[in-house]
């Protein structure tokens, strides 16, 4: 059972928090920054540390300073009010925190950001010994929309890539004093923005940075804005709720793949954890050199793979340690049976293992 710590001055509400999820997760409180600190120094590691933002004589982002030079893996989620939601924007910037919550949480709500938290923990581990660990390209994305839930999960998903840095910001003014300090390469900024719209940032931005990859989200139809921005070489209109898989996919292009409609250059456990946490039912065929697979997914979850004679299981492990893997999503097979019956990262990290042990014995 993967450990969770719970930091915050309210006894009582970690203690209730504690009982109702201590069948899922092993739960330790801690009242207080330093007794915090002192838990993650003598009982850690902790997958996940909760974090109350209001703590008297040391708040959650000084405890967060403090916690990650003693254990850099752990992930924080952070739990504020609902005044303090440009700190924590600026938290998530910093990369330092996971999700944050706002209080009062319920706790179902809970529940799956510690799960989520708990994965996250995982692939961590699992990426720092990889080589795409060490292979950014150093490219920034900010992302500009002031719906917290948005910023949160695209913020994670391009994350996940291990691939790009990302900063976020809630309105227009924060990511124009941005852009004046780092150097941006694509901007993906909502339609409705509190101090100016969507599509006025983007004209801004282009007089600025002409070569900037632009890139507009929204709630409505993208057919109603084409041809509204004809002096913006506009990436693309992103329909809301985002398909992940698919912005990450135009991401990429615009940062100098090839626009085939295939997706080159994402390690193949990145993009399927994409597929797992967008929820997609879709069939993944991979390629790589003469080698050819499929991956079979069902609201998120991998049920089947095939690949040569190989089936499921041996078939999913050899599919993902495939090296130069070019990967194209393609309708779902409604008749394709439950075959797997693993989890995604279960099924990651034994790949992994598999890989480590073949390149041992080489």
């Amino acid at each position: 059972m993967d450990r969770i710590l719970f930091v915050d001055e309210d006894l009582a509400l970690m203690e209730v928090t504690q009982r109702r999820l201590n069948k899922i997760f092993d739960i330790d409180i801690a009242q207080g920054g330093r007794e915090g600190l002192n838990a993650v120094a003598e009982k850690g590691p902790y997958a996940v540390i909760i974090i109350g933002l209001h703590m008297v004589g040391m708040n959650g982002f000084q405890f967060v300073e403090k916690a990650k030079k003693i254990d850099s893996d752990s992930v924080i989620v952070m739990l504020t009010s609902q005044g303090k939601l440009d700190a924590s924007l600026k938290a998530l910037n910093g990369g330092k925190i996971f999700r944050f919550l706002i209080k009062p949480c319920k706790p179902h709500v809970l529940k799956r950001a510690l799960q989520e938290g708990v994965e996250q923990y995982h692939r961590n581990r699992h990426w720092a010994k990889t080589p795409e660990a060490a292979s950014s390209h150093g490219h920034k994305i900010l992302i500009v929309d002031d719906d917290p839930e948005v910023l949160s999960v695209f913020a994670t998903a391009v994350n996940a890539t291990g691939q790009y840095d990302v900063l976020t910001a809630e309105n227009g003014k924060i990511a124009l004093e941005l852009i004046k300090f780092i150097k941006i390469h694509v901007i993906v900024v909502d339609l409705s923005i509190p101090d100016m719209d969507g599509i006025q940032f983007l004209k801004a931005i282009h007089r600025r940075e002409p070569n900037m990859g632009l890139f507009l989200m929204t709630w409505h139809p993208a057919s109603e804005f084409q041809g509204l921005v004809p002096d913006i070489n506009l990436g693309a209109i992103f329909e809301k709720p985002l398909e992940m898989p698919t912005v990450l996919t135009e991401i990429r292009n615009c940062l100098g793949s090839d626009s085939k409609g295939e997706i080159q250059g994402f390690s193949t456990t990145a993009f399927l954890q994409m597929i797992e946490m967008e929820e997609k039912t879709c069939t993944i065929q991979v390629r790589s050199a003469d080698k050819f697979g499929f991956l079979f997914f069902r609201k998120g979850q991998l049920i089947a793979a095939e690949t040569g004679e190989r089936k499921n299981e041996d078939a999913a492990y050899d599919i993902i340690n495939w090296k130069d893997a070019t990967i194209e999503v393609t309708h779902a097979d409604s008749e394709k049976r439950t075959e797997i019956n693993r989890s995604l990262m279960y099924i990651l990290v034994e790949a992994a293992r598999r890989q480590d042990e073949a390149e041992a014995d080489k």
